[in-house]
């Protein structure tokens, strides 16, 4: 579980740190209020854990600040306070703090409390994956895609045709991520995700099969036929700007076909290591943007 720990005292932090690490936690540390609401902007941490004395802002504006950032999966906030703090526990629980303990920690119940909290976000994962949608894009997600690529890719193998794949990677997903924040580039996905199912077949399929990639599935067509589609889409992308600080972004896409099937691999194989072939830019003829106006969004929270 990706774990953010804000505590003004450095020796504490880094021992929380190792002994979260030592749980099997991936553990960022941060010592400044204002600094680790920018780190939680930008990075999407499942759990945490703060103090409620801080520098820069403190605990109870931080929940608050966290609790505004509009995220399909929710963020875990435990913090802890010494036990006449108890008006302060009231307070970050108001502003949003899922649960607190008191100074010191104690080890075997702060252990026992996140495998708690690990168990409710793992159900959290469940019942998103189940309900079959990505909620900041609107296409399927990618256990639904996969799980019909299956039924699809039993089919084409009985009836003997033929079907392909088309995927676009938003390549400037990570930096946009790291310089603008979690909502403006999942905004950026959306804008792509709409262009795909704009341009698609109503009898194709869009999903979203990780963090910076969408695929196009494409029943009884090989890829060799897929370049329009690919025109459109290198055409258009560029398109999609969202307004963020002083400016705008679009996003930078990379355009790839793999057919189905492909020999004895099983639908899970071609998915994730099956043969692809790059369409380059020269193909693409420069895919220059197109002359229309610029389809210009606003960074809002994706729903949640």
């Amino acid at each position: 579980m990706k774990v953010l720990v804000v505590d003004r005292d450095p020796l504490f932090s880094r021992l929380l740190k190792l002994k979260l690490e030592k749980w099997g936690h991936s553990v960022t540390v941060e010592h400044d209020g204002e600094a680790a609401y920018e780190l939680v902007a930008k990075e999407p941490y499942r759990m945490v854990i703060l103090d409620y004395d801080l520098p820069g802002i403190n605990g109870i504006e931080l929940c608050e600040r966290i609790r505004k950032i509009a995220r399909p999966r929710s963020t875990y906030i435990l913090f802890y306070a010494d036990l006449n703090e108890k008006a302060a526990a009231m307070s970050c629980l108001e502003a949003g703090a899922n649960d607190y303990l008191n100074k010191p920690l104690n080890t075997a119940e702060l252990q026992l409390r996140i495998k708690a909290v690990k168990r409710l976000l793992n159900i959290e994962d469940m019942l998103l994956e189940g309900a079959g949608m990505d909620l900041s894009t609107g296409v399927a997600n990618d256990a639904s895609f996969r799980e019909f690529f299956r039924v699809v890719m039993a089919d084409s193998m009985r009836s003997k045709k033929e079907g392909a794949l088309l995927y676009v990677r938003v390549t400037n997903y990570s930096t946009a991520s790291k310089a603008h924040g979690f909502n403006p580039t999942e905004s950026m996905m959306a804008g792509v995700a709409t262009l795909l199912r704009n341009i698609a077949r109503s009898s194709d399929l869009v999903g979203r099969i990780s963090k910076d990639t969408l695929c196009i599935m494409l029943q009884l067509t090989n890829s060799d036929k897929c370049l329009p589609v690919v025109e459109k889409i290198a055409a258009q992308a560029p398109n999609i700007a969202v307004i963020v600080d002083h400016g705008t972004i679009a996003p930078e896409v990379e355009i790839s076909a793999s057919n189905y099937p492909q020999g004895d691999l099983n639908y899970a194989q071609i998915l994730d290591r099956g043969q692809r072939t790059a369409y380059p830019q020269a193909a693409l003829g420069g895919a220059a943007p197109a002359a229309a106006a610029n389809d210009t969004v606003e960074a809002t929270p994706p729903p949640g």
